[in-house]
């Protein structure tokens, strides 16, 4: 791989990884003010109607965005592009409809499945809320995975900018609608806080209109000049047929390993508030800790996954064509590339989340669960790094062919989430939750990367040589948070306006010392061959271009 293309994959994974961490940002954002609108206690239904909705939307799609991302770089390498508009048109109209088929079966469903949730000692009035939330957010089943086949035709093209702009563009549109007509609902016309629930699964819906109409706009400048290469093809496009064939040959396994991938969430929301009230837990704070662990520890360490996201996005149609083109060589080198830039940039993005995990969660929400909150918080953290790595190895296992293997090593790994989960739940109380779902994500780091070790020849020792010097600058980084706190910036006994400015010295200079150290083993610059500023500079021109 020539240092150009080599930047070309990094570039466009942290493009991708750009869009999603603004995206995720806001969506971090939006926690603390949604929470006091919406009430600490409501939370959980927040929580467990996303879970629901992502194993829906992952039915719904079955897999198709990353079969057509896949396709496209495929078809349009082959300059197939007859092909690769009939590849679109298909998968939008499976996605239309699949889309509506689930959101009725949702909607049948939603009152059964909102009694079986919350567990023998729910209330009748938390089932109906759970019900009206799961019904309310049906209509997001129609409406995502339609926009999700935009994306999957957009990535397939490389075209990593617009992925990123409409993810940005979607998550603004549902902070904004999401918090307005909350806020309206609740202190304009002074009713209910689950009212503010109901506006924020209704402004999932909205956010991918907004989307939806945005790759309309941008269709009209950017899908012409494929038609008009359509129209000059003498070679007729692949049969529907087969095209359909292929795209659930490609989609049916990424549909697995989305349901298989979730299955820790599927676990926690099903069984925690029961195993944590057998325990000897109440039910109010069994679920207040659901909601905490779900959704505000969730959002926080949903900003070291944003690379999981980029990169999974970025590797599909690099490693696609590798593998298309039999140019091994280059194929190790994105994989490790993959995993060194991650690491590099996970890791201490993960540390901060354990190491500050009371001045973190205290600046976000406040002192009102805070010794619960900073202990699920800094268990969490170790899932943010280990939630990091195993989408990108089940990515990259499905982009290398290795789609059985794939699928068996998540049902392994669902097996150990059940084993590992009652008992740690039971023995250790609600952050048994997170421990087993840690174990669960190192298992199956470990058997993908060592099947394709096998298979491609992939080495890791250079991978732990740079951990190695990863791990000193984590180290050099935890020395700078012991001088700033005996230097008095002790953040959770300070008003919340100047314990960000505080724990924004922590972050600022924690980074610094990290950069520095890891600087001197000449790690980020035989990262991205170039120095840190220049990359910066690159990365925004690419970004905003």
């Amino acid at each position: 791989m020539t240092k150009g293309k080599k930047q070309s994959l990094i570039a466009g994974a942290l493009t991708s990884s750009a869009g999603i961490f603004i995206s995720k940002a806001l969506g971090l954002l939006y926690v603390v003010p949604f929470t006091a609108i919406a009430g600490e206690a409501n939370m959980s239904f927040y929580s467990v109607a996303y879970t629901y909705y992502d194993i829906l939307l992952s039915i719904c799609s079955a897999g198709i965005p990353f079969a057509v991302a896949a396709m496209v770089a495929k078809y349009s390498n082959n300059e197939d592009y007859k092909t690769v508009i009939l590849v679109r048109k298909l998968s939008m109209a499976l996605m239309l409809l699949s889309g509506f088929v689930m959101a009725v079966l949702f909607i049948m469903v939603s009152g059964p499945l909102a009694a079986s949730v919350l567990g023998a000692k729910k209330t009748p009035e938390d089932v109906a809320i759970l019900r009206n939330v799961f019904m309310i957010l049906s209509l997001a089943v129609v409406c995502v995975p339609f926009l999700s086949s935009f994306r999957g035709f957009y990535q397939g093209l490389k075209d990593l900018k617009s992925y990123a702009f409409s993810q940005v563009l979607e998550q603004l549109t549902r902070v904004v609608s999401l918090l307005a007509l909350g806020a309206f609902f609740v202190y304009i016309l002074d009713m209910n806080n689950i009212f503010a629930v109901y506006m924020a699964v209704l402004s999932t819906s909205l956010a991918a209109i907004a989307a939806i109409a945005y790759y309309l706009i941008y269709d009209r400048k950017h899908y012409q000049p494929i038609k008009e290469l359509a129209r000059h093809q003498t070679s007729r496009p692949k049969e529907v047929g087969e095209l359909f064939q292929e795209l659930l040959l490609f989609g049916l396994p990424y549909l697995i390993t989305a349901l298989l991938g979730n299955s820790m969430n599927i676990v926690n929301n099903n069984f925690f508030i029961n195993t944590a009230t057998s325990a000897g837990s109440s039910y109010e704070d069994a679920k207040l800790a659901l909601g905490i662990i779900q959704v505000q520890c969730n959002k926080l360490t949903s900003i070291p996954q944003v690379l999981a996201l980029g990169f999974s996005t970025g590797i599909v149609p690099y490693v696609t064509i590798s593998l298309e083109n039999r140019n091994f060589k280059e194929l190790r080198r994105n994989v490790l590339d993959c995993l060194d830039t991650v690491l590099y940039i996970g890791a201490p993005l993960c540390f901060c989340l354990f190491a500050l995990a009371s001045p973190i969660y205290y600046i976000m929400y406040g002192k009102g669960n805070l010794s619960l909150g900073s202990e699920m918080l800094a268990w969490s953290s170790l899932l943010a790094l280990t939630g990091t790595l195993s989408p990108i190895c089940s990515s990259l296992m499905m982009s290398l062919r290795f789609r059985r293997q794939s699928i068996l090593y998540l049902i392994i790994g669902f097996i150990v989430k059940l084993i590992t989960f009652f008992p740690l739940v039971k023995y250790t109380g609600f952050s048994g939750a997170i421990t087993s779902s840690v174990v669960t994500s190192l298992v199956i780091i470990f058997l993908n990367l060592n099947l394709i070790k096998k298979k491609y020849k992939v080495q890791y020792a250079r991978v732990w040589r740079r951990l190695g010097a990863i791990a000193i600058g984590l180290i050099a980084m935890n020395g700078c948070f012991v001088l700033l706190r005996w230097a008095g910036l002790t953040v959770v006994n300070t008003s919340r306006v100047v314990g960000v400015l505080q724990l924004a010295a922590y972050g600022i200079l924690g980074m610094l010392t990290y950069v520095i150290t890891t600087a001197f083993f000449r790690l980020p610059q035989h990262l991205f061959h170039m120095s840190l500023p220049a990359m910066v500079r690159r990365m925004t021109r690419r970004f905003v271009r």
